[in-house]
């Protein structure tokens, strides 16, 4: 598998970015990097089908899994905290786990293939 690229995007002790893109991954294994100070992945340009063991990642701000193969989003709503989830170009037929997404203020899932007869609504903090 991979080895990783961390890369310092803030001042020390503000948290850190992993940038695996391009390592052309097909499954994300129990050894993913997720420290405390890490707040950014990026997993694009891979060959990932499923988002599996991101429960250990909950202090992740954002997600970035763009130009995979993913076919669901199950895994994200494990991720309380984001705020930005970054999902072009895959194959996802269904928007779900977004419920739990209290934080999220930017969704990107350009180029999917959604299917859902299901409406999408987020309405965190209004009364709709």
């Amino acid at each position: 598998m991979a080895v990783a690229r961390v890369d310092a995007a803030l001042p020390p002790g503000e948290g850190s970015v992993v940038n695996w893109s391009g390592q052309g991954l097909q499954k994300l294994g129990p050894n993913l990097p997720c420290e405390a100070d890490i707040h950014t992945l990026i997993l694009d340009k891979n060959q990932i089908i499923k988002l599996e063991n991101l429960e250990k990642c909950k202090r992740l701000i954002q997600l970035s899994v763009a130009n995979n193969r993913l076919v669901r989003m199950m895994g994200v709503a494990k991720l309380t905290l984001l705020r930005v989830l970054n999902l072009p170009h895959n194959s996802i037929g269904c928007v779900e786990g977004l419920k739990e997404l209290v934080h999220l203020e930017w969704l990107n899932l350009a180029g999917n293939n959604l299917k859902c007869d299901a409406f999408l609504v987020i309405g965190h903090g209004t009364d709709q």
